[in-house]
């Protein structure tokens, strides 16, 4: 290529990303030319939008199983206004979360909202949740829009799912037994994060100030990517949601049980017992899918630790962080009192005779509060105190807002029931009032500003402190929303779980 046609070129896209910036003129579609071609956008409110960008190649036939490639370029401009297919998972929820649209497994697509006023802004990448099985990047709970015009590049992204994004078998293993396997969900992560470096200054972001913030899964995915060495570089801030942090994932080989022999039984139950890449390959898209509930586990290369264990390792990437849970985590199921009993062993009576003394309640429901506590919420908070035990700054919250036609019968905010008010994205299934939109606005002000700068405050809100020394200090958001720090209880029940966290992941075997 020519000097004269290089320098051509490099006009012609600097000026489609200086339009883009600007904004486009009264009636026209909004235009930028990234790394693989040009694009169309629309507008929406204040908001310049671009849905459904392909940021790998499709993982379909023989990139089935393999990780994410360099997406092919196009010619002429793109259609950016609608959002590409979510990745193939179970049938549709009626969760505001779960509601998909149409899937496919050519789903690696992500979305990019901006403020339609030029300047620079941090960039926020979104990881959904869904437990690594469920969910999309186009759900309209996650819509960008009322987030993005508070001054910030908001980014939502597809992923693989269930057995499509976690799979090991031998077969795959000798194809490239040095290489990145299993994980392709954690790769894919990765891609777009790669994407976002080398092509959100065309939207008016700032490579080197990105934040990385999910929920549920995508809260464990971001703990992850803060010890994935292929991370590294790519984000600059992080927010977990919901993300707990005790979890013990098992090995891609070794031990009793490990990702390899689980995807050689699950062959061997379609009939083929010493199947071939090839064969694996070629199974059909709705048996892959069936029962296909499948989670991140160790790899040694992509995954190198469960999610909360390199904190205790001092391994995690030394970022601002902000993390916290909700005040009815056990909606999502499986925080019961026996499960309680399980983790905690002898410690569970002492520590539900405290409970009911610091509730009040009854003990069957203080119970409950003990195993959503050290089950989910307790754990994040312990994260966050290694955190800051290493010198990074930590930033803790305990989320129970919960909307006006819920709040006389809710047990608290439900799992993933901060996301409208951080994204500010009401479902016409709930109603809100002044109080709901005023939470809705703090919790957006309290992102946006954490993702430009690396501290929450500012801007008039209720001060957050850092965690700093036990007591954990934290954010109680809700009907009031002030500083508070964790009860000598909470602080022995938080111990006792990561006690039991640090056991598990210390028996575990390492590929």
């Amino acid at each position: 290529m020519g000097m004269s046609h290089m320098l051509r070129r490099t006009l012609r896209i600097a000026g489609l990303a200086a339009l883009t910036i600007a904004g486009p003129a009264a009636g026209q579609a909004p235009q930028v030319t990234i790394d693989t071609g040009a694009l169309r956008g629309a507008r929406s409110g204040e908001t310049l939008v671009f849905k459904g960008i392909p940021y790998a190649a499709p993982p379909v036939g023989a990139l089935r199983w393999r990780p994410p490639a360099m997406p092919a370029a196009w010619v002429g401009t793109r259609d950016a206004s609608r959002f590409g297919a979510a990745c193939p998972q179970g049938p549709e929820h009626k969760e505001p979360w779960a509601q998909v649209g149409p899937q496919s497994e050519d789903c690696l697509f992500l979305n990019v909202w901006r403020p339609a006023r030029s300047g620079r802004y941090p960039v926020m990448v979104f990881i959904h949740g869904g437990g690594f099985t469920y969910g999309a990047a186009g759900v309209p709970l996650y819509d960008g829009e009322a987030l993005a015009a508070r001054g910030a590049v908001i980014v939502t992204i597809n992923y693989r799912l269930g057995r499509l994004g976690f799979f090991a078998h031998p077969a795959l293993t000798r194809e490239s037994p040095e290489g990145r396997l299993g994980n392709y969900a954690i790769m894919d992560q990765i891609a777009a994060l790669q994407w976002v470096k080398r092509n959100v200054a065309a939207f008016g972001g700032d490579p080197a100030n990105v934040t990385v913030f999910g929920e549920s899964a995508g809260a464990g995915s971001v703990q992850i990517l803060m010890d994935s060495p292929d991370a590294k570089g790519l984000f600059h801030k992080a927010i977990s949601e919901s993300g707990a942090g005790s979890s013990a994932l098992f090995p891609i080989r070794g031990g009793a049980l490990n990702a390899e022999a689980v995807g050689q039984l699950w062959a061997t139950s379609l009939g083929l017992p010493n199947a071939t890449a090839e064969q694996l390959r070629a199974i059909p898209l709705a048996d892959v899918v069936k029962n296909g509930r499948a989670f991140p586990f160790i790899d040694g290369r992509v995954v190198v630790h469960s999610p909360g264990e390199p904190f205790y390792r001092q391994a995690q990437l030394p970022i601002p962080l902000i993390i916290g849970g909700n005040s009815n985590e056990s909606s999502l199921g499986g925080m019961t009192e026996a499960a309680a009993k399980a983790l905690l062993g002898a410690d569970f009576q002492p520590l539900l005779d405290g409970y009911v003394a610091m509730t009040g309640k009854p003990a069957a429901a203080a119970a409950v509060d003990l195993a959503e506590d050290t089950g989910f919420v307790l754990p994040s908070f312990a994260l966050a105190d290694q955190h800051a035990a290493a010198g990074h700054r930590a930033f803790v919250y305990y989320f129970d807002q919960v909307p006006v036609d819920q709040r006389a019968t809710a047990a608290g905010a439900d799992h993933g029931g901060e996301i409208e008010y951080v994204f500010g994205t009401k479902p016409v299934e709930h109603r809100w009032d002044a109080r709901d939109a005023a939470v809705s606005k703090l919790m957006g002000d309290y992102w946006v500003r954490f993702a430009r700068t690396g501290d929450p405050n500012g801007g008039g809100t209720p001060h957050w402190p850092q965690a700093t020394t036990l007591p954990t200090a934290y954010l109680a958001v809700g009907a009031t929303t002030k500083a508070a720090r964790l009860q000598p209880v909470q602080e022995k029940a938080k111990a006792a779980a990561m006690a039991d966290a640090r056991r598990k992941w210390a028996a575990m075997p390492r590929p």
